[in-house]
């Protein structure tokens, strides 16, 4: 019995490195994103992924910082590539900020883009508060513009 209870201690401790190592692999190959994404791309419960989130950054192996969501982020990544990861880890995100060519309204936004104003509005503040939309007032309209 003791020998059985020896080798499922051996046996989740494993599983318990394997998973943080997993976490730290996808965080350093896709940085940038929030807890449900690791959940979801790594199939590994909720509870599990936030308890490595946690360990990683107590070891100084990842940081963490509010853009909107939490993200993650492995430690000594460069802002404009944090600044990246984000948009690009969000569709709707990505998809405004890759069609927003010119000063743009938030009319001509959501229909270039396909997507409601209220969705659009929501993800241009996101992108505004990282700094990578600017909001210009031009006359009586709002326009939108990449910094």
């Amino acid at each position: 019995m003791i020998c059985t209870n020896a080798y499922f201690i051996k046996k989740y401790n494993l599983t318990v490195l394997d998973n943080q190592g997993k976490i730290l692999e996808h965080i350093k190959k896709t940085p940038g994103h929030t807890q449900s994404q690791i959940t979801y791309r790594l199939d590994i419960p909720q509870s599990t992924v936030k308890y490595h989130l946690l360990q990683l950054i107590k070891e100084n192996k990842i940081h963490s910082e509010k853009l909107f969501k939490i993200h993650y982020f492995p430690i000594g990544i460069d802002d404009k590539l944090k600044l990246k990861t984000c948009i690009e880890s969000n569709h709707n995100i990505n998809n405004i900020y890759k069609n927003l060519n010119k000063s743009m309204t938030l009319d001509e936004i959501s229909k270039v883009c396909n997507i409601s104003k209220s969705i659009a509005s929501k993800r241009l503040q996101i992108l505004a508060s990282m700094g990578a939309v600017e909001k210009i007032k031009l006359e009586k309209k709002i326009k939108f513009c990449k910094k």
